[in-house]
């Protein structure tokens, strides 16, 4: 015993100095320094507080990684309390590593880069001996928040995982899960839903790209996260609103469902979102719409192509109203959305709309109106938040249309509206573009048009008029609107035109009809109306600058 008594002291005391000077570099932040020195702080260690009372057993206090990218990009982990079990071996190894890591405590913060097409990658390599962070057997309690952008959520009460970071060469999370207690969903510090519960799991593996660098979300190899919330009614939420520029919503309180399934960082199959609200009040321009909403949404594989998110939006029973234009009731419209299933960071990029009612009444003035719309729209280009909407190549079809003026009445009226070019401002509301169609024949048209007094009566012959084609180009803003380059061709009958009105007063048309061998011109206007027989031609050229041949 005496022999060994010596030797014994001494690795005793060596411990004692080791643990001392380990301490010594835990409490100065003398090792963040030196990790911080070989990443050049990418990313960066900082800690207010460290300590060991076992080797290898480390008590972290605020311990914070953050990590800039480009173009102002950076994440950033913020934890109150830590306990990690720090291989010292590692550390020669330059490796940050620990098998077990207990948090209480976490903020996490993520800002993704703005996006420059016009700005050059950068071109230094990544180090070629770099430090590395292997954390392993991580178990969080109470995450504080997650920021994403302007988005913030609260209420994730466990997570548990394994990262693994090699600074701007791979990034790696596995068995990642999250459990949702009741919490809130922000945008830009306002509420827009309370979550009820919840779960999300999901693993990550991204590695740098010579072209694009990380990509963190195209890295989430797969991930599941389910949810229920309630949201608000749409205008107490006026900073996330105001992105629909010109468009205003308010009501639509409601609740929503939603289980996302995630593969290579788009949705993927299996995805569904349901909902369900109060009446939504929307208006655009002069036009308002009133009505209860459900929402269906999934993503699907087709027998040919990618995956595709589908998207049913049902407002029922709907009414429309606008000044001048037609009061509209209907049972339902049906907003329906196709489009390839888009990325967690992107919104949908080839979406195809299209909009069909239930049997639609109308009443304008004393003439009523009714029958079924669809409306096809392709919405490449549509952006809502920018307050503008290119409806090119977008088509409208009439289908069992009844029209009564009066003691006149027509049914199973049909026809289609084109739209080659078209584009639609929100704020201020306008429109405008060229059109084209095909009815079965002019006995609604005319029949409202001279209703409304845009046609005098002596131009009944019009309403025989079978195999209706008609094109030309239409501008119209709140109160105003404006058609030129009218054409009208059908079995006996050849028009063309302009017509426009303004401030709600009666519509002023000029136009140039041919009915067989006879031609007259006719002008509309303040409730007073000139045929005009002796040389139409001439006539209408003068009025319009048109050349008639």
């Amino acid at each position: 015993m005496v022999r060994w008594r010596r030797p014994l002291l001494w690795g005793i005391g060596a411990l004692l100095v080791l643990e001392l000077l380990y301490n010594l570099v835990l409490v100065t932040g003398f090792l963040a320094t030196v990790i911080n020195h070989f990443t050049k702080e990418r990313p960066r260690v900082e800690w207010s507080r460290a300590w060991s009372l076992v080797p290898g057993y480390v008590h972290v206090r605020d311990l914070k990684l953050r990590h800039e990218g480009d173009n102002g990009a950076f994440w950033q982990l913020d934890m109150g309390e830590v306990r990690v079990n720090l291989s010292l071996f590692a550390l020669l190894k330059r490796q940050l590593k620990a098998s077990s890591v207990d948090v209480h405590g976490l903020q996490v913060r993520i800002q993704p880069g703005k996006q420059d097409p016009g700005q050059e990658k950068p071109k230094s390599p990544p180090p070629s001996n770099p430090w590395q962070v292997l954390l392993h057997g991580i178990h969080v309690h109470e995450v504080r928040q997650v920021d994403w952008n302007q988005f913030r959520l609260i209420g994730i009460t466990e997570a548990s995982g394994s990262m693994e970071l090699v600074p701007r060469q791979r990034v790696s999370i596995r068995d990642a899960r999250v459990q949702f207690g009741t919490g809130q969903i922000l945008y830009a510090e306002e509420t827009v839903a309370q979550v009820e519960k919840g779960s999300g799991e999901f693993s990550l593996e991204a590695k740098r790209q010579e072209s694009e660098g990380l990509d963190l979300v195209a890295g989430m190899t797969d991930g599941r996260f389910q949810f229920s919330a309630s949201h608000p009614p749409l205008h107490e939420m006026p900073r996330l609103m105001s992105r629909f520029s010109g468009l205003s919503l308010k009501g639509g309180a409601g609740r929503l469902d939603i289980d996302l399934h995630v593969k290579d960082g788009c949705l993927a199959p299996g995805t569904q979102i349901k909902g369900s609200g109060a009446p939504v009040q929307m208006s655009l321009g002069p036009l308002r719409l009133k009505a209860p909403w459900k929402l269906h949404s999934d993503v699907y594989t087709p027998g040919e192509g990618g995956d595709r998110l589908g998207m049913k939006l049902s407002l029922g029973p709907a009414r429309v109203e606008g000044g001048e234009w037609p009061s509209m009731e209907t049972a339902e419209v049906a907003v329906l959305m196709g489009a390839k299933a888009p990325r967690l960071d992107q919104s949908p990029q080839d979406a195809h709309l299209e909009i069909h009612t239930e049997q639609l009444q109308a009443q304008w003035g004393g003439a009523t109106m009714s029958g079924q719309v669809h409306v096809e729209v392709d919405a490449k280009r549509m952006d809502i938040e920018r307050g503008s909407v290119e409806l090119h190549g977008s088509r409208v079809r009439f289908e069992d249309v009844a029209v009564r003026t009066g003691d006149d009445e027509e049914r199973n009226w049909e026809g289609q509206l084109t739209f080659p070019e078209a584009s639609l401002d929100l704020s201020p509301f306008s429109a405008k573009g060229r059109f084209s169609g095909s009815f079965s024949n002019a006995v609604p048209i005319v029949s409202l048009l001279t209703f409304k007094g845009a046609l005098p009566g002596v131009l009944g012959p019009l309403l025989k008029a079978n195999n209706l084609s008609v094109s030309g180009a239409v501008a119209m803003g709140e109160d105003s609107l404006k058609a030129t380059g009218l054409r009208a061709k059908a079995e006996g009958l050849e028009l063309r035109g302009t017509a426009e009105s303004a401030g709600g007063g009666a519509p002023h048309a000029v136009m140039l009809v041919k009915l067989g061998i006879l031609s007259v011109g006719v002008e509309t206007g303040q409730g007073d109306t000139h045929v005009q027989i002796l040389h139409p031609s001439s006539w209408y050229a003068e009025k319009t600058g048109e050349k008639t041949e």
